[in-house]
C-alpha cells in the first residue's frame, strides 16, 4: 500500500493479538477492528469515557493521546 508521504504502509500480522498498556494497565485484543480508530477503542471498548473527543483541529493538544514504548 502506498502512502503519498513514505512510500509504503506498514503491514501487520492480523493473526497476532493487539497489545499495549492503558494507565499501566496490560491490554490485549485478539481481534481488533482495523477500522476503529484509538478513541473510540478506549471509550467503547475499555469504557474510558473520560477520554475526550477532540475537535479534530489539533491547536491546543488538550485531546493528545501519549504513545510510547
Amino acid at each position: 500500500v502506498r502512502s503519498e508521504t513514505d512510500g509504503l504502509l506498514p503491514q501487520f500480522d492480523t493473526n497476532q493479538p493487539l497489545v499495549f498498556f492503558v494507565n499501566g494497565k496490560k491490554v490485549s485484543d485478539d481481534g481488533p477492528d482495523p477500522e476503529c480508530t484509538l478513541l473510540v477503542y478506549l471509550r467503547e471498548k475499555l469504557r474510558l469515557c473520560g477520554t475526550k473527543l477532540g475537535c479534530a483541529e489539533g491547536g491546543c493538544g488538550a485531546c493528545t493521546v501519549m504513545v510510547s514504548k
